[in-house]
């Protein structure tokens, strides 16, 4: 059996007068992400005519009905505001089922200005009743905020 030499018991008022360092560390990090959530403070909230930062927002595209046949398709950002990132779905039509294989991922990037993502993808159908395979249906999503063109900025 192990026996744990370091472990001792805890006082209760040495742990109420000595503050755990971790704890106010963590208590410190949440505060400041309160605030930076929160739009920068009451400052910027309660002050008329100051612009607030927006907070990032996701943008789904449309469907792009056999869309994972290998071409690029591209989803902007609304004006004024830049990508920090994107991805996309794969899904069957009706009637369909995906393919076993794995998505074939040949892009997916931000456009050259930072307004939009860029994705192309090949995945395929399984074929049915002697029908030949078809590229399957694609769904681009984005994440958007005005003013930054990465995380952190």
């Amino acid at each position: 059996m192990l026996k744990w030499p370091c472990i001792r018991p805890v006082d209760r008022t040495d742990a109420e007068v000595t503050p755990n360092p971790s704890r106010a560390a963590l208590a410190a990090a949440a505060t400041a992400l309160l605030l930076l959530t929160s739009g920068g403070g009451a400052q910027a909230a309660g002050t008329p005519g100051t612009p607030r930062a927006m907070q990032p927002h996701a943008v789904i595209g449309r469907l792009i009905p056999g869309g994972a046949d290998g071409t690029e398709h591209s989803l902007m950002c609304p004006p004024d505001e830049n990508v920090l990132g994107g991805g996309f779905t794969v899904s069957a039509p009706p009637g369909r089922q995906l393919a076993p294989t794995p998505d074939d991922v040949l892009s997916s990037r931000p456009t050259a200005d930072a307004t939009g993502w860029t994705v192309a993808v090949d995945k395929a159908t399984l074929a049915r009743h002697n029908e030949a395979t078809e590229p399957a249906d694609l769904t681009l999503q984005i994440v958007c905020t005005e003013g930054q063109t990465a995380p952190g900025d």
